[in-house]
């Protein structure tokens, strides 16, 4: 069975969105004693229309540019560490545009 190091925490998206967590390190088949390949990269943990949206902005990037490493399932994904604050602010933008404010 392979066991992962977890890292720390590094932060949290806005309350009621999504939570990242830092992972990476290396993984160790303790079966068969084999080093495995290891990325470094954020967990990010959301309900399921955040991980759709999430999803869409990645299909919408370039190949080149995408970050999603692997979805997990429909509410987890592992991701590139450097997209952290693009998707905090794409989030942002998605949320200001769909507010909704009462006409005076």
């Amino acid at each position: 069975m392979a066991r992962a190091h977890q890292g720390d925490t590094i932060g949290h998206f806005k309350k009621g969105t999504a939570s990242e967590h830092n992972f990476g390190g290396v993984v160790r088949d303790h079966k068969e004693g084999k080093m495995v390949n290891a990325i470094k990269g954020l967990f990010i943990s959301c309900d399921i229309p955040m991980a759709q949206f999430i999803v869409n902005l990645n299909a919408s990037l370039p190949a080149s540019q995408r970050f999603i490493v692997h979805m997990l399932d429909n509410t987890h994904m592992f991701v590139q560490p450097h997209v952290a604050d693009m998707i905090r602010s794409k989030i942002s933008e998605f949320r200001d545009q769909n507010t909704y404010e009462k006409p005076a």
